[in-house]
């Protein structure tokens, strides 16, 4: 028996890790477009994981989550990437 459902992690848990450690990512970098790379490189590692293990015979294929999930991460990055640099020039002003 699997510990977590299948459709729980490929629905909830899988897009919140990938999307999220993008945009932590962009963050990091202080660059949008690590944002969605990550997001895309960390799914494509989980899909050819999740078809190597499960169905080992068929090979990898890929799906459009490989599509969404950069682009919902864009967003995500370049709204942090910006807070962040505003953070720092405030704190470049005026530092306590």
């Amino acid at each position: 028996m699997d510990a977590i459902d299948p459709f729980v992690m490929q629905l909830l848990i899988v897009p919140a890790v990938v999307i999220g450690a993008g945009a932590v990512a962009a963050v990091l970098a202080k660059r949008v477009f690590v944002g969605p790379l990550v997001a895309l490189l960390l799914n494509m590692a989980y899909e050819a994981w999740y078809m190597l293990s499960y169905y080992p015979d068929l090979g990898v294929s890929f799906t459009s989550w490989n599509i969404f999930f950069p682009l919902a991460a864009l967003p995500l990055s370049w709204i942090a990437v910006n807070v962040r640099r505003q953070v720092d020039k405030v704190n470049e002003l005026d530092p306590m």
